[in-house]
């Protein structure tokens, strides 16, 4: 075996630059799906976003759960986090800036087990252990805190009939039979969304990060999110994959012309800036 044939995880060092040159075809390839696909929603962006606002109602939540990592322990109502690249299930974080305009999202869960485990990303049982008792397991320094809030324009993506009118504008879309091709020659199978049950298991994949994380294009369930956002819909309520509670992603920016707020039930510390957002100060956090 000589120096350039040895084993590197799996493959071989020699096959370094085929991986890398298949690596960057993939990343051609979803930028090419991605701006078909925008190009296409454009073109019907305002129907888009009243398809979902027509569908957003009040919604009221007492005791809900939100965690932060420990360094933004004094800022429990702040969304930096969530613009970390890759962002959050909702929002697009900074996975390329000069291509995908970042905004932020406040994740919260209706319990304290479910929101550990959306921020720490348990997936899956280990042994007897459910992924909601694994995330209480981590050695992770993490802050929780009990909030609670009332938003006028929630959309629930859990019910099918809330996303009718969406699948009916976009089932039509259609791509390119060069761009057709091109899938068909790297091995990406193409599954457009026809079905609101498609739709749906889309928007809860478990596996969301893979586009921004490996191909630098936003997620489905990001792109929708920045279309509710557009449509001033103030919060997207959807089912962890982790446990099957109920979680909300706040687009707080949207609470300048409302009365939606969301506060932190218990005493905070003195050095706490914002103990509640709403529309008096909801587009100065991050």
């Amino acid at each position: 075996m000589s120096q350039h044939d040895e084993p590197l995880d799996s493959g071989f060092v020699a096959d370094i630059p085929k991986s890398r040159e298949l690596f960057e075809r993939l990343r051609e390839f979803h930028w090419e799906y991605y701006s078909a696909l925008a190009y296409q929603r454009d073109k019907i962006y305002d129907s888009l976003k009243n398809s979902l606002r027509d569908r957003a109602g009040p919604f009221q939540f007492s005791k809900w759960q939100r965690t932060v990592k420990y360094k933004y322990a004094l800022q429990p109502l702040s969304a930096k986090g969530s613009l970390v690249d890759p962002g959050g299930r909702f929002n697009i974080g900074e996975i390329e800036t000069t291509r995908y305009p970042v905004f932020p999202a406040l994740y919260v869960a209706s319990n304290k087990g479910t929101a550990l485990a959306e921020l720490l990303g348990r997936t899956s049982s280990v042994g007897l252990l459910t992924p909601e008792e694994v995330a209480l397991t981590m050695s992770d320094s993490i802050a929780a805190v009990s909030v609670s809030g009332h938003l006028e324009a929630v959309l629930d993506v859990r019910e099918g009939s809330n996303l009718a009118a969406f699948v009916t504008l976009i089932k039509g879309f259609r791509l390119s039979r060069a761009l057709m091709l091109k899938a068909s020659r790297l091995g990406f199978q193409v599954d457009l969304i026809g079905t609101v049950a498609q739709l749906i298991e889309i928007l809860h994949m478990p596996q969301w990060r893979n586009w921004p994380s490996l191909y630098d294009t936003p997620a489905a369930s990001q792109i929708f999110g920045r279309i509710a956002l557009d449509a001033q819909i103030e919060g997207i309520l959807y089912k962890s994959v982790l446990t099957g509670k109920p979680c909300l992603a706040i687009f707080h920016q949207n609470f300048q012309n409302s009365s939606s707020y969301v506060e932190l039930d218990d005493p905070a510390p003195p050095e706490l800036a914002v103990r509640r957002l709403d529309s008096s100060n909801c587009r100065t956090p991050a």
